[in-house]
């Protein structure tokens, strides 16, 4: 199977015809200009997909997410606006973003569904950009009705995956150097677990602490191990930071206090044991050397199983189950 090459890391754009698509499209027609009057610059996000996006001649191109229309217009202007299908949730999204795109002289099919879903009534696809905000999971909808040796770039997490699609419906890739700012949001119900984590009450154990949790990458494969979990960053009563690890739905915590010395006080409760979870992926991590996002790949077979993979698909590897 043939993987995309991968954009840069500052998510800026080498391919003419996407920098010619970003050039032509009007950007103060999509997005409210910031600071004084001063049009907004892509963000290295959304440059990255498009990047990593490798469409065959001719096929169409599905776009999840519909947002503001910006990313249907650049669609657009790259491989024409009747190749283009792009898919919203929100009627009135979709809607508005209609008008801007026919404002600015753009007309791809817009629709509204399930996003899940994607679009089987226009499918195949070439190449499938979900650019709808993050997702845990590749929903199984997705590769299906994108053709072998199409891509499928979405954002999972605090990442970004670039997939190829075999011809036994499976697909694998890597993820971009490029991580998103931002992951999911902790539930209000999240808050009610700052007191375990502060004065901590249950099991406890010394470790070897292999990577400092506010890292990027650490919590890029937090996000992707335990998308169910969130992440908390506090100072406890002797004004040292600690992490804490929340998973509301099984009442299940865990705090990791870091030393100076590189080791760390883990103490934890519930039926999930949150810290033993992630420790072997951050080991693995910190074992080979510390490496950027884009060392790591993904496996989605056609049934939907997912496996994370570091190097290469046959090295060290964690299914993703949540």
């Amino acid at each position: 199977m043939t993987i995309a090459t991968r954009p840069p890391a500052d998510g800026s754009l080498r391919s003419a015809a996407w920098r010619a698509a970003f050039a032509a499209v009007p950007r103060e027609a999509f997005v409210s200009p910031v600071g004084r009057g001063e049009e907004p610059e892509p963000s290295p996000v959304l440059t990255a997909m498009c990047e990593a996006l490798d469409v065959p001649d001719g096929a169409g191109v599905l776009e999840v997410g519909t947002g503001t229309g910006y990313g249907a217009a650049l669609l657009s202007q790259r491989y024409g606006a009747d190749r283009v299908v792009s898919l919203d949730a929100d009627s009135c999204t979709v809607a508005a973003a209609r008008t801007r795109l026919a404002r600015a002289g753009y007309t791809p099919r817009l629709m509204t569904g399930e996003t899940s879903a994607g679009c089987p009534e226009f499918a195949p696809f070439g190449g499938l950009l979900a650019s709808c905000g993050t997702v845990t999971r590749v929903p199984v909808a997705w590769p299906e009705q994108v053709l072998p040796g199409g891509t499928l770039v979405a954002a999972l997490g605090f990442g970004l995956v670039a997939l190829t699609i075999a011809p036994d419906g499976s697909a694998a890739g890597r993820f971009l150097p490029v991580l998103t700012p931002e992951g999911p949001r902790a539930e209000t119900s999240v808050r009610s677990y700052i007191p375990a984590l502060l004065v901590p009450l249950g099991t406890q154990a010394d470790v070897e602490l292999a990577a400092d949790m506010a890292a990027e990458v650490p919590r890029f494969l937090g996000g992707l191990l335990q998308p169910d979990v969130y992440e908390l960053a506090l100072i406890d009563a002797d004004g040292r930071r600690v992490f804490g690890l929340v998973h509301p739905d099984t009442g299940s915590w865990a705090r990791v206090a870091p030393r100076d010395d590189g080791t760390a006080r883990i103490q934890y409760d519930g039926p999930r044991d949150l810290w033993a979870e992630r420790a072997p992926a951050l080991a693995a991590w910190a074992e080979a050397g510390r490496p950027g996002p884009e060392a790591y790949g993904l496996t989605v077979t056609a049934e939907g199983a997912h496996r994370l993979w570091l190097g290469a698909p046959d090295g060290p590897g964690w299914d993703l189950m949540y």
